[in-house]
């Protein structure tokens, strides 16, 4: 009894997924029907083209999905009253309390204070105090 030789091929590329099983020779053209489809797929002029005219493009890109990092524990911050008057929290204070609480915040003032930011309006009050956000919850 002789066995047949199968293969499979599985190609993503963004939200398109080709995935084929078969017979050796009929998944070697598959492959190469679905490789060459999904390559006119493009434009001509994308971002990874560009990049490639430009060096590597590797620093340019910052490569998958970000995770939310600081929005989960403001959220649990405002929710134990951390910002309750008559305590204004500086972005400073904030700061210090995630780094206790285990997050890296090194260099990450910006992403911390956007994500304050987000929640003006909707469970934080804030205002720039000369050259500092200060923030708190009524």
């Amino acid at each position: 009894m002789m066995s047949e030789e199968k293969s499979r091929f599985r190609i993503k590329k963004g939200e398109t997924e080709i995935e084929y099983e078969g017979q050796s020779k009929e998944v070697n053209e598959r492959y190469r029907e679905a490789f060459e489809w999904l390559k006119s797929l493009r434009p001509e002029d994308t971002e990874e083209k560009q990049s490639e005219e430009k060096g590597t493009g590797l620093e340019e890109k910052r490569g998958g999905a970000r995770k939310e990092l600081f929005s989960p524990k403001i959220d649990e911050l405002i929710k134990g009253n951390y910002f309750k008057l008559p305590d204004k929290r500086k972005v400073s204070d904030v700061m210090k309390t995630l780094m206790e609480k285990g997050l890296p915040t090194s260099g990450k003032d910006e992403a911390v204070l956007n994500s304050l930011k987000r929640r003006l309006g909707k469970t934080l009050k804030g205002t720039k105090e000369g050259k500092e956000w200060v923030f708190w919850t009524e």
